[in-house]
């Protein structure tokens, strides 16, 4: 009988195991429940590949984030495994019909939540053995964690409909609480946790105020005169996004590029890749960028705007240093900043008026498979909203002890406060005069083992020799051709 090395190195030709693999993929193949947090970078996705390459049957991945399906089926299928498909609302109709007919073909399916609920692709799916259901960004289930989505409460109701297969959660960042909450949503009976440290002892943290605008990009500019290379610096919008990638082409010879959600999907591509091999040394970036992204040389991450939860700036902060190499976290503000994700959360919800107008088109003749689509012809409510809508429509059916209307807002409420609550925490690890690292590792209900050589502000960091600006030798092209050149496609001559 093979050996899980063994397997290892056929499917995917890797040496050895990283932490707590092995043990998340023993207990997966003995078909027992898993409940695994890793930090970002720690190899999560390798949990379900290979099981999904060693089992008879399907492996489905729940995923909220269609771009990282895409990319871990392309790379995917550059090493060999071929039987993978991503099954997403950018598929046309024929394509998405062409997977669920030949789902045999398939050891490894990605898929989105919403996609899921749909009742032709579970069908299809029940008539498939299912070896492994995976849940990646399980905290995405949690309405205590900081992204929950509605259409992740359904998961624990489908898994059963596909007849209680083994079931893997993951996620890099949860408290206790959402810990307990992921579980319990997915209906996982006595699962094996394992939950690693969210310590990266590698990474420093510090935070730097300033007094206004000019003050804040000339500290920028400053530090990054002595930072190492290549970095991310995340910004709360694409506006500043795009801000801050002219002021470092302008003041700087750095090779920089900004990347957010409003760009093409060939501009992002091109520009992910860009970084990928190394021939730019500076992204600036909203929250879109770094999901999945396997990079480990990220010497630091700089947040020019700040998070709105511990969660987010643990999971971000976490891109850099990958390679275990000393690498640096940088969180700038200025009173006015902390509007921003003020804003940002107050944007997450529908308005008043938004919760009205659906309370007037809404009857008891609905079902849940029509509401959906009829609020959507009849109202300009952004998606994700309509979908919480939606999602407490189903609850107050089933309660009806006030208006709907006033239920909703009530429950809107409640999520605001919590978030609102997080954001508070956030501001506190950001004004604490203690050890960033023990108030992080705190908040995450664990404690500081040892104490690290390069902490945080608070503890002392000493900056390295301040550099010279470096000259850009690169010659621009057309994104095309850079694209065919990153992907070794390039024809010479």
């Amino acid at each position: 009988m093979e050996t899980l090395e063994q397997a290892l190195q056929q499917h995917f030709s890797y040496p050895s195991f990283r932490a707590h693999q092995k043990e998340i993929i023993t207990s997966i193949l003995s078909g027992k429940n898993v409940f695994a947090m890793l930090h970002t970078g720690a190899g999560k996705s390798l949990c379900y590949q290979l099981p999904a390459a060693m089992c008879e049957g399907i492996t489905i991945v729940v995923s909220p984030l269609l771009s990282l399906m895409e990319n871990q089926v392309q790379e995917l299928k550059m090493r060999g495994f071929k039987r993978v498909a991503t099954y997403n609302s950018f598929l046309s109709y024929r394509e998405k019909k062409y997977i669920l007919s030949h789902l045999t073909e398939y050891k490894l399916l990605y898929i989105a939540p919403e996609s899921l609920h749909k009742k032709e692709v579970y069908e299809r799916l029940r008539q498939r053995k299912v070896a492994l259901f995976a849940v990646d960004e399980a905290h995405c289930i949690s309405q205590w964690g900081h992204e929950f989505r509605t259409d992740y409460l359904k998961l624990g109701e489908i898994k059963s409909m596909l007849g209680n297969p083994p079931c893997l959660a993951l996620t890099a960042t949860a408290t206790p609480i959402v810990r307990k909450d992921i579980i319990r949503q997915l209906q996982m009976d006595s699962p094996v946790e394992l939950i690693a440290t969210v310590d990266r002892s590698n990474i420093s943290y510090e935070v730097v105020s300033a007094h206004g605008k000019e003050e804040k990009e000339s500290i920028l500019l400053e530090r990054l005169a002595y930072a190492s290379f290549p970095g991310m610096i995340y910004a709360g919008t694409r506006r500043v996004a795009e801000e801050l990638a002219a002021l470092l082409k302008e003041h700087t010879s750095f090779r920089v590029a900004a990347y957010h959600g409003g760009m093409t999907a060939e501009d992002r591509q091109l520009i992910q890749q860009q970084f990928l091999q190394g021939t730019l040394d500076v992204i600036t970036c909203t929250n879109a960028f770094g999901m999945g992204m396997n990079k480990k040389d990220i010497r630091f991450v700089y947040h020019y705007d700040v998070p709105k939860d511990m969660e987010s700036y643990v999971q971000e902060t976490g891109r850099a240093g990958r390679d275990g190499k000393a690498s640096e976290a940088l969180l700038l503000y200025r009173n006015e900043d902390l509007i921003l994700p003020r804003q940002m959360i107050e944007g997450e919800f529908p308005k008043n008026d938004e919760i009205q107008q659906v309370n007037h088109l809404l009857t008891e003749s609905f079902s849940k498979e029509n509401v959906f689509y009829f609020l959507q012809d009849n109202t300009s409510l952004e998606e994700t909203h309509l979908r919480l809508l939606i999602h407490y429509w189903e609850i107050w059916r089933k309660e009806q002890n006030k208006p709907y209307d006033l239920f909703v807002m009530d429950q809107i409420t409640k999520r605001k406060r919590q978030k609102l609550k997080k954001l508070r925490e956030m501001y506190d690890w950001m004004n604490t005069t203690t050890c960033r690292r023990e108030f992080l590792l705190s908040y995450f209900g664990e404690s500081m083992k040892k104490k690290v050589s390069v902490c945080c502000d608070n503890c002392g960091i000493e900056r390295t020799k301040k550099r010279t600006w470096r000259e850009v030798t690169t010659k621009e092209r057309d994104w095309k051709k850079q694209l065919a050149v990153l992907f070794h496609q390039y024809e010479r001559g």
